[in-house]
């Protein structure tokens, strides 16, 4: 039997029907990833580097899988295409109907043209932050050999991160 790996996903989307979008990319995610065996609450929040209309939502969820995490990624980036990603031809960041961003594989550390585990500026952003140290504030990164609440309380981003509230 293969190893099962504790695997954080990230899923972000700020073009309408946000909510709906995050709910089929964690059902497309158990059914062609793993099972997900944690989830954050929705978080709202501004755009990060760039300017748009509509906030974002994101949500962290946790996944054990025994897939290898370039697999992940490949199947991440099927997922985003099938639900209306189109992938950027600039550096610049855009509106997006859904990102899945792979910020933790395991204990792993892993640097390539296509992938860096941990996700390279997860520390940096708030947003991503807030969801982790829901999840799992004691996770400590393998890269700096910090928690997730400590990341969290370091972190210079002013971004406002807010709970979601559903609109009625």
């Amino acid at each position: 039997m293969q190893n099962s790996n504790q695997v954080f996903l990230l899923l972000g989307s700020n073009v309408e029907p946000r909510e709906a979008t995050i709910d089929v990319a964690k059902s497309l995610i158990t059914k062609r990833l793993g099972n997900i065996t944690k989830q954050s609450s929705l978080y709202e929040s501004e755009p990060w580097g760039f300017d748009a209309n509509t906030n974002f939502l994101n949500q962290v969820v946790i996944i054990n899988t025994v897939l290898g995490a370039f697999e992940i990624l490949n199947l991440a980036k099927e997922i985003e295409k099938e639900l209306g990603r189109t992938h950027k031809t600039t550096d610049a960041y855009t509106s997006r109907t859904i990102d899945i961003d792979l910020l933790y594989f395991g204990n792993k550390i892993i640097v390539s043209d296509e992938l860096t585990i941990p996700h390279f500026n997860l520390h940096e952003r708030r947003f991503t932050l807030i969801p982790l140290v829901e999840t799992a504030p004691d996770f400590v990164h393998p890269a700096f050999q910090e928690n997730q609440q400590f990341l969290l309380d370091h972190c210079k981003d002013i971004g406002k991160v807010w709970p979601y509230q559903k609109q009625t």
